[in-house]
């Protein structure tokens, strides 16, 4: 047989188990049968909760309706009482070990500078000597330029103008505006 055929019997097989786990419960309130698998079966639907905590059986805004529970058939044997079934709880929340870092001194955040932090002009690559703050008119130029208002003009910079010293010699004839 070929490794396709085994795969189809494979796969057929895996259907019909998964098939034949579901069974069909039907509830009280709703008038067609919900599926569920077989351990939920055992244990009996949950009732559906709202925020305050009570069981609501509206429909919500998906619009879906919620059920109400099943009760599970009690396993009871001669000599043992009736269980309830268990309900499980919301799990407290995982928190990881290393944000607590155990053994050290919480650090209290430093005072804010009463003064403005002085910043050098041209930490950034930008002559801001030239147009508006949002503008940045490189002081490096790419290797090969040899007319400046050329790639300043090629690259949008147009009536560029000179607020502070003109240090690239961009304005020759000193109206403030480079590159005219």
């Amino acid at each position: 047989m070929s490794r396709l055929r085994y795969t189809g019997i494979a796969v057929a097989a895996l259907a019909l188990g998964g098939a034949a786990a579901w069974t069909v419960v039907t509830t009280h309130d709703a008038p067609a049968p919900s599926f569920v698998t077989a351990p939920a079966a055992e244990q009996g639907a949950l009732p559906a909760a709202t925020p305050s905590g009570r069981r609501s059986d509206h429909t919500d805004r998906a619009g879906h309706r919620a059920v109400a529970p099943v009760p599970a058939a009690p396993a009871t044997s001669p000599g043992t009482a009736a269980g309830r079934p268990r309900t499980h709880g919301t799990p407290a929340p995982f928190v990881q070990t290393f944000a607590a870092q155990p053994g050290r001194a919480r650090i209290k955040p430093g005072k804010s500078p009463k003064t403005p932090v002085r910043v050098a002009p041209m930490v950034d690559g930008c002559d801001r000597n030239y147009g508006t703050k949002a503008q940045c008119v490189p002081i490096n130029y790419p290797k090969g330029v040899t007319d400046r208002c050329a790639w300043l003009t090629a690259h949008g910079f147009t009536r560029v103008a000179v607020v502070g010293k003109d240090r690239q010699h961009l304005d020759p004839d000193h109206d403030k505006i480079a590159c005219d």
